[in-house]
């Protein structure tokens, strides 16, 4: 009987020795899942603000301002290239952003004017 009593109590010390790292290994697998959930909506590097960049892994108020200095760009690795931020600075964040082409608007009524200029005869008048 005392060799049984002392069994169940090793196996009660044992358990309760074990039962903190269980409970941090726990811990550890949820908060790795929630660091490599991908954003649903990646940011636009040509439009957001610098509170939005900052929303970014490892983007401070500095390297959200480079950011915004640094445009407009036509690809998210120009963010290398430009040195506005390191490699790997860059790889932390590439897969949640965009580089979306912003509306250009003087370039289409640049060549509305040419069209109308090229209507006109040599008097400036348009066509009679």
């Amino acid at each position: 009987m005392k060799i049984l009593r002392k069994l169940a109590l090793a196996c009660c010390v044992a358990a309760l020795a074990a039962a903190p790292a269980i409970h941090l290994a726990a811990q550890t697998s949820d908060s790795s899942a929630q660091t490599t959930k991908k954003r649903v909506t990646p940011v636009d590097i040509n439009s957001a603000t610098s509170e939005e960049l900052q929303t970014l892994k490892g983007i401070d108020s500095d390297a959200a301002d480079k950011i915004i200095a640094g445009r407009t760009y036509k690809s998210i690795t120009e963010l290398v290239s430009k040195n506005i931020l390191t490699k790997e600075a860059y790889n932390a964040i590439r897969n949640d952003i965009v580089a979306k082409k912003p509306a250009d608007t003087s370039s289409s009524k640049k060549k509305n004017n040419n069209k109308n200029n090229n209507n006109r005869g040599k008097s400036g008048k348009g066509r009679r």
